[in-house]
């Protein structure tokens, strides 16, 4: 049987059979509290995914998300497995470029850049 069935054949079922007893035995909405809404959000709360990083402002709120990657615990741990599996992609994309000396796109190597490494032509300063 398909693994995904296992779980939400049988989840599927739960639910259904909760509703039942729900509805027979009572606990629904008239057994509820009279007021069940949310409070409005404080006007004090801050959004800042709107404020631009930009300046010394934006210097110093990305100086504050680096403290605060540092030193809470979770954070750390995973900006650390980011760095080194970042690290290991980059060596393997280098050394990749390095047997292959060019691109899969390129015709010959160094075509499309700007600085040729296998040319031996000098280009005239202008």
């Amino acid at each position: 049987m398909e693994p995904l069935l296992i779980v939400v054949v049988p989840g599927v079922l739960g639910g259904v059979l909760l509703a039942l007893i729900f509805r027979r035995f009572g606990g629904g909405p008239e057994d509820a509290p009279g007021d069940t809404r949310l409070q409005t959000a404080s006007t004090n709360m801050i959004n800042m995914a709107r404020i631009r990083v930009s300046g010394v402002g934006g210097l110093g709120m990305v100086a504050m998300a680096v403290t605060v990657a540092i030193f809470v615990p979770r954070i750390r741990l995973t900006m650390a497995i980011a760095l080194g599996l970042g690290a290991l992609m980059a060596a393997a994309m280098i050394a990749m470029r390095r047997r292959d000396d060019a691109l899969p796109s390129s015709n010959s190597p160094g075509a499309h850049s700007m600085f040729p490494l296998g040319s031996s032509t000098v280009a005239p300063r202008g």
